[in-house]
């Protein structure tokens, strides 16, 4: 197969929905389309139908979201889908490829899906161990592997709803570890007992040292008796609910990142905004500076795109 000069770039997560139109050998976004009908909401809207099979029912969508995208008539793109789409939720259910898998994607599972009146569709598999899965961070992982040659071997460090740790060595990464941390702060913030303690505020250095008790707690496997400490400072100590909120913040995090402290590593940040800062802060608690690579904000920008390419490149061989 012939690589295009074009490829539409699918980012389906369980929330959100993402086309973009890709100039190949730049990587640059021609045009743009997001939506909030993620994965989760689009199966729901399936299974209360019966009309169309499951397949079927993906790509009606697709089809008319790839209508706002504006594509040229005669281009000859076809779409690169990486996550949840290859889900038992999504289009077609692809099964994960095992851990390890090199840094040029080889080893992933793709599968090309054709489709009446709308381009192909290019599947990607999501990556399993014998504990644990992931859906598109793999890919994240793949787009970012340049930057990982010249190192032996790190974690790979992907915060989110699910972070991820993806520990890398010689080419090939070796394994991984997901932690919930964005949505048990989402929970326990929004949902528990300790709601009333916390108020959502910007990032401020004001904060700095809120985040970095909670982070000492977390680092210190204290974070269980530390969640309803919250609550008794708030009744207490009558402590600010800005201050309560970061500190839970440094707590999840801190628990998240402290297997790190036992590993004598580089640890690569792949994170932008709030995430960057926090990490960076809670890292550098316990690691050198050397230790700690923050990647730029262009290179964090084209990750997955750099990692779709590369799926498409080996498809084509």
């Amino acid at each position: 197969m012939k690589i295009p000069n074009t490829f539409i770039s699918c980012d389906w997560g369980t929330s959100n929905f993402r086309l973009r139109l890709i100039n190949t050998e730049t990587l640059d976004v021609l045009s743009e389309h997001t939506t909030d009908m993620g994965i989760k909401k689009c199966f729901l809207q399936f299974k209360s139908q019966s009309e169309l099979g499951q397949d079927q029912f993906f790509a009606a969508y697709l089809k008319e979201q790839l209508k706002i995208l504006n594509i040229p008539e005669d281009d000859d793109s076809l779409i690169v889908a990486s996550g949840m789409l290859s889900s038992s939720i999504g289009m077609k259910e692809l099964n994960y490829a095992p851990i390890p898998f090199s840094f040029d994607g080889m080893d992933l599972r793709s599968e090309l899906i054709a489709f009446d009146s709308m381009p192909d569709v290019l599947l990607v598999s999501g990556v399993c161990s014998e504990a644990d899965v992931m859906r598109g961070e793999e890919i994240q992982a793949v787009g970012l592997a340049e930057e990982l040659t010249v190192h032996k071997s790190g974690t790979l460090l992907l915060p989110g709803t699910h972070s991820k740790h993806i520990r890398f060595e010689k080419g090939n990464f070796k394994g991984f570890t997901t932690f919930m941390t964005g949505e048990l702060f989402e929970i326990i913030s929004k949902h528990s007992i300790l709601s009333a303690s916390l108020e959502p505020a910007q990032w401020s250095p004001a904060y700095q040292n809120s985040f970095l008790s909670g982070v000492e707690k977390g680092l210190a496997n204290q974070c269980m008796p530390s969640l309803f400490s919250i609550r008794a400072n708030t009744l207490l100590n009558d402590s600010p609910g800005h201050d309560n909120y970061f500190y839970l913040s440094g707590l999840l995090i801190g628990a998240e990142i402290t297997n790190l402290q036992r590993r004598d590593e580089t640890v690569f940040l792949a994170a932008s905004g709030i995430y960057n800062t926090l990490y960076k802060l809670a890292l550098a608690s316990f690691l050198p500076t050397e230790k700690i690579i923050c990647f730029e904000e262009r290179i964090l920008e084209k990750a997955l795109l750099k990692g779709q390419k590369k799926i498409l490149e080996t498809y084509a061989e």
